[in-house]
């Protein structure tokens, strides 16, 4: 083990310590903001969104809570008068769980956290130019979180959800959606 690793995981090792985090209660708010970005190589185009989660932590390894985002969205309409790429907003909200696998094997670990995250619920343009203006959304991705004290976070995640789809040759095309933002727990 390099030197470098040794000390990294001595310094996280000594950030974990009863002085950042309360070891009484497991029942804790969080409040999640962030900022996101899905690309398109094929359109070279970006689609950010921003969002807002909340989630009430049920156990140390199981949390659930309801989150909504919006932002820009791409896609390839056409009908008798028009054909191209028409830019409208979207709106996603819904409910999420997220599981903790690493305070089942280390409890008092809690200065980085990887999760999976699972959703469901709905997505909505805001303009007539989508066929359908609601659609089910669901989704699965992954995330981890460093926590840089007791009621503050920085996290990054990646999710694969059924809008974030492009359709090229008959054939569905996923894409991911990398998320980062700030956690505050209360």
């Amino acid at each position: 083990m390099t030197r470098f690793l040794k000390f990294l995981l001595m310094l996280l090792y000594l950030l974990n310590g009863a002085t950042l985090f309360s070891q009484n209660s497991y029942h804790t708010w969080c409040l999640k903001a962030y900022y996101g970005k899905q690309y398109d190589q094929n359109l070279d185009l970006n689609y950010p969104c921003v969002g807002l989660e909340g989630n009430y932590h049920f156990t140390p390894w199981v949390n659930a809570g309801v989150f909504v985002n919006g932002g820009k969205y791409n896609y390839h309409m056409s009908d008798g008068e028009f054909s191209g790429y028409v830019r409208d907003l979207f709106w996603k909200y819904g409910i999420d769980c997220e599981f903790h696998p690493i305070p089942l094997v280390f409890p008092n670990f809690k200065t980085v956290d990887i999760y999976l995250d699972g959703y469901l619920g709905a997505f909505t343009f805001t303009s007539g130019y989508w066929p359908t203006r609601y659609k089910f959304l669901y989704g699965v991705g992954i995330g981890t979180v460093v926590n840089l004290s007791r009621h503050f976070g920085l996290f990054y995640e990646r999710d694969y959800d059924n809008v974030n789809v492009a359709f090229q040759d008959n054939r569905e095309i996923f894409k991911a959606m990398n998320r980062f933002g700030i956690n505050i727990r209360f």
